[in-house]
């Protein structure tokens, strides 16, 4: 918990208030709090990229070597791997165990002050001599063991020879001579000569570790990495932090899940998680590899190397860690060479590498790729390092930041010795050179090799700061021109960015189920879902309470724990009403994937390596039935087939969960919020190292004076650690119950015990247990089980009785008050499971005859694990008939709400998507009634036909998207047109403007000709054919501005003449026409108003009379047989307006109206703008 400085003092004020002596001011409180901090000398420094951004730092070393002086976590360090049956811990996974060189791992063992290192020479006891090849255990904190090589040694000729390459088991214990023992009989000889087939990582005499050593003993420390940006906000404004934590993957998954052991190492607002992994290599290679530490538990200083085993993330951050183009681009897979164009990937073949793992990437393979890019963007093509990074989804951070450097640099240089006559290479100044290709480009590699060689000395301040002789000199460097990650000779980015649960599984393979379930429900189907959902036992599951309303309330805003739960149990209340077949196949298959992968021990890898093979083919192929383009966008679903790789090389995926880091968050939050954000870095990486110096020194840990001696904290602050108060807000859980215990609360032992036939317990067998009748118990809250789960009243367990299994539901927890021989008693009603799974949910059946009402008796002790099991409604017929009350603020309210109402006790499911004791419920199940089956018999036919299905969608989709970006060209270009014909006339009605006001007259000439861009356009739109011949269309119009109608009176007003004039009447005909398609007929108004499309109408009735005129479908008035009255206005809806008249306007049909409104006013000349066309018409009115 952190506390502002006002906070602080508020405390100190309240300590003097209360009569406490020698409590310090403020200023000297922080005083002495950065003094103890130098005593455990964990500095925050300050660190340069190479990019030029700045921020500060917590170095990993200061942090670890803490770890080991500190008794809570060095109890429960392990120093060598464990080579064990199962495996459950990252130390016992083949990386560990196996795939690291055994000097790196575990170089030593200790005897006291006796060292026994990999590769050397050694005795038994029995006399023999052996050469260990690696150091292991077989059980944690058990004895040390190594594989050695036996040896033969020759007293004659002084040689020994390994005959055998096998190797055989030894006990460390066995040891009895070292190489310096050995030696030691040979007076003045420091060398031994093993003759024959030397093996690998045999030493002719003493390991070249032992110089480094210099006496200590030394260890390997690894650590897992994590990096990702985090809000330094409370509040829902996104203040961008890029954060770096990192665990100590020494210590078990149980001690890495909590808070106390997630170490802070850097933030900043500006540098990249690469970058500050950069800084944080630099740290532990190199030169700097060794750091030396105390060891509490032996009190002795030793050497430690830290390597970075793993980097787990969410997948951006992993693809950036690898170096990787991301997820959006043709290759987009961080861990294989899977993907291609869209075409190549919709091919049967392409298809099907969608449910494969592709050729995996290797660190050295991206390294050479990164390298291939630097030297071409030296030759100035950019085009050239976008299409490596396209081809090969290589695209590293850092190198680009170089490349962007790199590229106009290379074309100035370019420019000068190639391109400019004045300053280009004499070699190109002759006028005619048969051989200038090769020339030119014999200039470009010679430019090209010169901006190498100027990046190598970039940044000058590192480059200076290199010893002369060393070989950085001469090449490109890690960490300064691309990313150190990819020189780490334990770390293959590529294999060791292990897939993430949380963010692949949870918040994308659930979330893409629980969509596609619930987004086209109706309201009644969304009430009631969370009806049955609420009703859903949670004993067994390890979940918060459920809140289903606000879950279907908020569906699309759901977070790793509610999908945590939807996924545990949503396929217990899915029905035909709810959803069809094949996506309650989908939710079964996501069901019984994710239980299996929160696996947090796998004994046989073999088996589980099927099992899961099976379930995610499963997932995809019903994904593919339901839509075969899912497979083909989201990444997360191939990016699943991976997980099996993680689990031959780094153990259950539980284990490289961020979970941990993600909740570590609110303590960087914490430090966050009380910074004034003039320097966030350093001030929130102080604030961490007061915070692990805090925890350092209450926990007991060591640390070194200036004069070399070791101290720790006196036992009145030591015992601060023992109270759970502190050791709960520094983040470290308390110790858990012991199997069998029983929790009685106080309340119920003042009350008084019970007599065991005062419990009235009908029916019971007892299984090797008689209590007498006058024996005193208490009634008991909860047991803890042998798998310290606690068990209460109503929860479903694994039972062993008298050797056997057996599973039951608790009625009732009882503990001896005197009187007994046995302290704790569990009551029992056993339950039945059917040999064969439900055929429906493909889940073992829990049955009890309901005349049966027999209850066992059992020690508390015989209690196994809890299990989740849930009432099986679908056979028994529940509906949600019952109502219950909505608590709200603890209380009561008003508010009811549908519940399900169970029909019977006698039919249930044992729920096999639970997540918590996945592994040993199916260890305790029998194998066919929870092995999984194929979905699809015939896999590669089915891809086929999807395949098929998927190449026809998306050849119709590429059709309409050239056919839109077709339409969106041309009208571009035709407005492009308009745009510049409407500035034309603009221009010509401007002259004609100032010779209307000269002449008191309003003139108006509009030029058209077949390819006018209105007319253009306005075909196209209207999808009409484009005009073949060529006319003019002048159209004319003249009255004197003194007797222009006004108002209502114009209505009848004829006192004005029109004269239209045309070329070709046929072809202005024909453009009427073909509008008249758009417009509506007119409305009828009264006298002077307008209708809703511009027309105006007179005398309340038709204009120019109805009698006298046809109307046309588009709203213009043709004459019939008869002339149009002389009373009348006829107006567009351009607002221009023309008298009837006796006589018809020669050429009328070829007025074009515009989409405007019309409109009356006072004389005058007004300018309109015609809607769509861009054109502007001047009209009087």
């Amino acid at each position: 918990m952190r506390l502002s400085k006002a906070q602080v003092g508020a405390i100190l004020w309240l300590l003097r208030e209360l009569g406490h002596q020698d409590v310090p001011s403020l200023k000297v409180f922080y005083r002495l709090q950065d003094s103890v901090r130098q005593l455990t000398t964990l500095p925050t420094v300050h660190m340069n990229t190479p990019t030029g951004k700045v921020f500060c730092r917590n170095r990993i070393p200061d942090l670890i070597r803490m770890d080991w002086a500190n008794p809570v976590t060095r109890q429960h360090i392990e120093e060598y791997p464990i080579r064990s049956a199962s495996v459950s811990e990252a130390y016992q996974a083949h990386k560990r165990t196996a795939l690291i060189p055994p000097d790196v791992v575990a170089p030593m063992w200790a005897n006291g002050g006796k060292h026994y290192y990999v590769g050397e020479l050694g005795q038994l006891t029995d006399g023999r001599y052996i050469i260990p090849s690696c150091w292991f255990r077989h059980e944690s904190q058990g004895t040390v063991c190594a594989d050695a090589w036996l040896v033969r040694w020759y007293p004659a000729t002084n040689i020994y020879v390994i005959n055998d390459p096998k190797t055989i088991e030894i006990k460390s214990t066995d040891l009895a001579r070292n190489i310096y023992d050995i030696l030691g009989d040979i007076p003045e000889q420091e060398t031994i000569n093993i003759g024959g087939r030397v093996p690998e990582g045999v030493y002719n005499g003493i390991n070249p570790l032992r110089k480094v050593a210099q006496g200590k003993r030394i260890y390997t420390s690894f650590i897992k990495l994590w990096g990702d940006d985090v809000s330094g906000n409370r509040s829902k404004q996104y203040n961008a932090h890029t954060n770096v934590y990192f665990t100590h993957a020494n210590l078990p998954h149980q001690k890495l899940a909590q808070q106390y052991h997630v170490k802070f190492s850097s933030t900043s607002q500006f540098a990249t998680s690469g970058e500050q992994f950069d800084a944080a290599m630099a740290d532990i290679a190199g030169d700097n590899t060794w750091h030396s530490a105390y060891d509490c538990s032996i009190q002795e200083d030793i050497l430690l190397r830290i390597i970075p085993e793993v980097l787990p993330a969410d997948n951006p951050q992993q693809s950036a860690s690898c170096s990787h183009v991301g997820l959006h681009g043709n290759h987009p897979c961080r861990r294989c060479e899977f993907g291609g164009t869209e075409r190549e990937r919709e091919t049967d073949e392409g298809y099907e590498h969608h449910f494969s793992p592709g050729i995996p990437r290797t660190a050295a393979q991206t390294l050479s790729a990164v390298h291939a890019q630097i030297h071409a963007a030296a030759l100035g093509v950019a085009k050239a390092v976008t299409d490596m990074q396209t081809t090969s989804g290589v695209k590293d951070p850092l190198a680009e930041f170089w490349i962007q450097k790199l590229i106009p640099l290379a074309r100035e240089q370019q420019q000068i010795r190639i391109r400019n006559p004045a300053t280009r290479d004499p070699r190109l100044n002759p006028r005619r050179i048969l051989n200038r290709p090769a020339i030119v480009a014999e200039i470009e590699g010679e430019i090209q090799q010169e901006l190498i060689r100027w990046l190598i000395t970039q940044p000058e301040s590192n480059f200076e700061s290199l010893p002369p002789d060393s070989p950085a000199r001469l090449e490109l460097r890690a960490g300064v021109h691309f990313s150190s990650l990819l020189c780490v000779d334990t770390l293959d980015v590529h294999r060791d960015t292990p897939v993430e649960l949380l963010h692949t599984y949870l918040l994308g393979v659930e979330k893409y189920s629980w969509y596609h379930l619930h987004n086209n429900w109706t309201d009644p189907q969304t009430d009631l879902f969370a009806a049955r959902l609420q009703s859903s036992s949670l004993n067994g599951l390890s979940l918060p309470a459920l809140r289903a309303s606000w879950m279907l309330q908020h569906p699309n805003n759901l977070i790793g724990k509610h999908l945590k739960a939807l996924q545990q149990l949503t396929v217990f209340h899915l029905d035909d009403s709810l959803c069809d077949p094949l996506t309650f196949d989908l939710v079964k298959a996501t069901g019984e994937l994710g239980a299996l992968l929160w696996f947090h021990e796998i004994e046989d890898l073999k088996q589980y390596e099927e099992d899961l093979s099976v379930l995610i083919g499963n997932l995809l192929d019903i994904w593919a039935r339901i839509d075969p383009q899912r497979v083909f966008v989201k990444l997360k679903l191939h990016i699943l087939l991976h997980i099996l790789e993680d689990v031959r090389t780094h153990g259950p995926g539980i284990l490289n969960s961020t979970e941990v880091f993600e909740a570590f968050n609110a303590v960087f939050r914490g430090s966050s919020i009380f910074s004034n954000h003039l320097a966030p870095s350093r001030d929130i990486a102080d604030s961490s190292a007061v915070l692990e110096s805090y925890k350092h020194i209450v926990s007991g840990g060591w640390w070194t004076s200036p004069d070399g001696t070791h101290l720790r904290a006196g036992y009145k602050v030591r015992r601060y650690f023992l109270d759970p108060q502190v050791t709960r807000q520094l983040g470290l859980e308390d110790e858990e119950d012991e199997p069998g215990y029983m929790h009685c609360l106080q309340k119920t032992r003042k009350h008084g015990a019970q007599t065991w036939a005062s419990f009235k317990l009908e029916n019971l067998e007892f299984r090797g247990l008689s209590p007498a009748p006058d024996s005193t118990w208490y009634p008991s809250q909860y047991i803890v089980s042998q798998h310290r789960d606690r068990c209460r009243i109503g929860s479903w367990v694994f039972a062993n009785i008298a050797g056997r299994t057996t599973t039951g539901r608790i009625t009732q927890l009882l503990t001896t008050a005197e009187g007994s021989d046995v302290q704790h008693l569990v009551v029992l009603k056993e339950y039945i499971i059917p040999s064969s799974p439900h055929s429906h949910f493909n889940m073992p059946e829990l049955r009890r005859d309901q005349a049966d009402t027999t209850n066992i008796v059992i020690p508390a002790t015989n209690i196994l694990f809890e299990l989740n099991v849930q009432h099986n409604c679908r056979d028994s017929n529940c509906k949600a008939s019952a109502r219950q009350v909505v608590q709200q603020e603890r209380q009561d309210s008003d508010i009811i709400r549908p519940a399900i109402h169970h029909t019977n006790d006698t039919l249930y499911l044992i729920n096999t998507h639970a997540l918590h004791h996945a592994a040993l419920l199916r260890k305790a199940l029998p194998r066919e009634l929870t092995k999984p089956r194929p979905y699809i018999s015939d896999r590669t036919a089915e891809h086929k036909r999807v395949a098929t299905i998927l190449r026809a969608a998306h050849d119709s989709r590429r059709t309409k998207d050239a056919a839109a970006r077709r339409a969106r060209k041309d009208k571009a270009a035709l407005e492009a047109a308009v745009a510049t014909t409407n500035d034309t006339i603009v221009s010509e009605v401007g002259a004609h403007e100032q010779q209307a006001a000269m002449t008191q007259t309003t003139s108006i000439e509009v030029a058209a000709t077949s390819h006018t861009p209105a007319e253009v356009l306005h075909r196209t739109n209207m999808g009409l054919p484009q005009r073949t011949t060529t006319d003019a269309i002048a159209v004319r119009a003249s009255m004197p501005t003194s007797s222009a109608p006004t108002g209502p009176a114009a209505a009848s007003t004829s006192s004005m003449c029109a004269e239209w004039t045309s070329s070709s009447s046929a072809v202005g005909a024909n453009i009427a026409t073909e509008y008249r398609s758009s417009l509506a007929e007119p409305a009828s108004s009264s006298a002077g108003s307008a209708s809703p499309i511009g027309w105006l109408a007179s005398g309340g009735g038709w204009p120019m009379g109805a009698s006298a005129c046809q109307t046309s479908a588009n709203g213009w008035w043709a004459s019939a047989s008869a002339m149009p009255p002389s009373a009348g206005w006829l107006a567009d809806r351009g607002g221009q307006s023309f008298p009837a008249q006796a006589g018809t306007p020669a050429g009328s049909s070829g007025i074009e109206p515009a989409t405007g409104s019309g409109r009356w006013g006072a004389p005058g000349l007004h300018r309109e703008t015609l809607g769509g066309l861009g054109l502007t018409k001047h009209h009087a009115v």
